[in-house]
């Protein structure tokens, strides 16, 4: 090896260690806010003599998980509810339980690892999609983010959900093909798709990203709406011949339903009936689609009508489906009406509850019109191709689409905020190199 080799090879050494150095600081500091939040909401709770910031949804996973550590029956409330949620979140929950006790602390420390590791994937998905500054830059958005830092450690599911879906959205990147390694240090995007080498390690990632993809869904039911363009982009996007793009689709398709299968097989034996996810996607559809809907969630009326009396879970959920469909075709205007209703509070720059502050509203609004208009530029300018655009910008399309149908809440699009942060590192990136 000469001289020049050495020097090259040394120079490679220590860019390599620096960047280390940058997501460990990055990813360090998040797992610290994150404790201190957790701290912080330990106290809250004290304080208002409860056991949960928000009690409605971490009283029902925290209910689940201990039925699920202790080896009771899997359901909640009377009559029994047992397709109510999907176990990804509560088989947290219960791992937690089993080792450290009942203890909500632990619960949340684990939550905010979890949330540290979202933006380690987040920094992966980045250098994948981009280059290593584009990750770092969007892993230290999402890392700092006060909302992130403060959801990460409550008792819901986002959290998990979020590093489940940035993890099957990593697996899609490397499977589709797109930046190359020997792009990863430069601040351009590029976005080459690289052929094929070998059928079998092909098959292995598409295994892996129809397995991850699963876990996603088994936290958040709706991301199985996600499946199609995954399916498409496969088609679409790999270099080979059509009957390989459609061998890994198959196999993609595959993995996800044998992942799903023991949670398919169990609904089927407590319900008779093949449920994919779960049976609550009827009153949550009526929720939003209802005479008194407004755009935010009032299931008071679930309560009041107490169809459980009189019906079996399955046939619950699909009264609730057909009131909601029915609603639609006689208000077809008012459904309308709804749908931005739920888009304004889907994408709202700060939450409507109090304490926020008029204060609180212009910074927020200021900060998302800068990160949004980042995102519009990157894509405008071709910072991010189209496989960039569906990785990055389809989980949030998705959901807002879903709950312009369902409900909405700032709380359901903060998941996707991760890979936007992508786009807008990599806006940001162009507009400083055009400078």
């Amino acid at each position: 090896m000469s001289g020049r080799d050495v020097s090259d090879a040394s120079q490679d050494s220590w860019i390599e260690g620096r960047w280390r150095i940058c997501l460990s600081v990055i990813v360090v500091a998040a797992l610290v806010l994150r404790i201190g939040a957790a701290g912080w909401v330990e106290h809250r709770v004290e304080e208002n003599g409860t056991r949960f910031l928000i009690e409605g949804d971490a009283n029902g996973y925290w209910h689940l998980a201990e039925a699920i550590a202790n080896g009771d029956d899997y359901s909640i409330h009377q009559p029994p509810r047992r397709v109510l949620r999907v176990p990804g979140f509560p088989l947290l929950l219960a791992a937690v339980i089993r080792v450290f006790g009942s203890s909500l602390w632990a619960a949340r420390v684990v939550l905010a690892g979890a949330g540290a590791g979202c933006c380690w994937l987040t920094y992966l998905l980045g250098s994948q999609l981009s280059n290593r500054r584009t990750g770092l830059i969007a892993a230290a958005f999402v890392a700092i983010h006060p909302f992130h830092v403060g959801m990460s450690v409550l008792i819901l599911s986002e959290t998990w959900f979020t590093f489940w879906m940035l993890a099957s959205l990593v697996a899609l990147a490397r499977l589709i093909g797109t930046c190359g390694e020997k792009n990863k240090d430069s601040t351009a995007s590029s976005f080459e798709s690289s052929p094929a080498q070998a059928t079998f390690p092909m098959i292995l990632r598409a295994t892996l990203a129809g397995a991850l993809l699963a876990c996603a869904v088994l936290i958040r039911p709706g991301f199985i709406l996600w499946l199609v363009p995954v399916v498409a982009a496969i088609v679409w996007f790999v270099r080979s011949s059509l009957f390989v793009r459609a061998l890994y689709a198959l196999t993609l398709v595959c993995a996800f339903g044998l992942t799903m299968l023991p949670w398919v097989i169990r609904n089927h034996n407590v319900t008779h009936h093949w449920v994919m996810t779960s049976l609550w996607s009827g009153p949550s559809l009526y929720d939003g689609l209802n005479p008194n809907a407004d755009g935010t969630s009032d299931m008071t009326f679930f309560d009041k009508e107490n169809v459980l009396a009189t019906m079996s879970e399955y046939d619950m959920n699909a009264h609730y489906q057909q009131k909601a469909i029915d609603f639609v075709k006689d208000n077809p205007g008012r459904t309308l009406q709804l749908a931005a209703l739920k888009a304004a509070r889907f994408l709202q720059p700060a939450p409507s509850t109090p304490p926020t502050t008029w204060a609180l509203w212009v910074l927020c609004t200021f900060f998302y019109a800068l990160f949004f208009g980042l995102c519009v530029r990157s894509v405008w300018n071709y910072h991010v191709d189209i496989r960039g655009v569906l990785i990055c910008v389809g989980p949030f399309l998705l959901f807002l689409v879903v709950h312009m149908v369902f409900v909405g809440s700032l709380r359901y699009r903060l998941p996707t905020e991760f890979p936007l942060a992508i786009v807008a590192a990599a806006g940001l990136q162009g507009g400083l190199r055009k400078r």
